[in-house]
């Protein structure tokens, strides 16, 4: 019985009273997704870091790589509208 209850605590939703970098993470790349959507909408491209290179991504899907990146980081993605 006992190993039940440590079940049902640790499946409880916890609640903070501070921002989580995982809560961060989750609300800037909403953000940013809604973000690049709407400036495809609006210019009908969009320039982000993709891959150690610049890139600029066409509204019908083509993708021209425009400069390299000199300190590239796969941990770390770039979004530039």
């Amino acid at each position: 019985m006992k190993s039940l209850r440590r079940t049902k605590r640790s499946k409880a939703k916890k609640t903070t009273a501070y921002l989580t970098k995982r809560d961060l993470i989750r609300v800037a790349s909403a953000a940013v997704k809604k973000a690049s959507d709407a400036s495809m909408q609006i210019a009908g491209y969009v320039v982000k870091a993709e891959n150690g290179w610049i890139v600029r991504e066409n509204s019908d899907g083509s993708v021209i790589q425009l400069e390299k990146l000199k300190d590239y980081s796969k941990s770390r993605k770039l979004v530039l509208d």
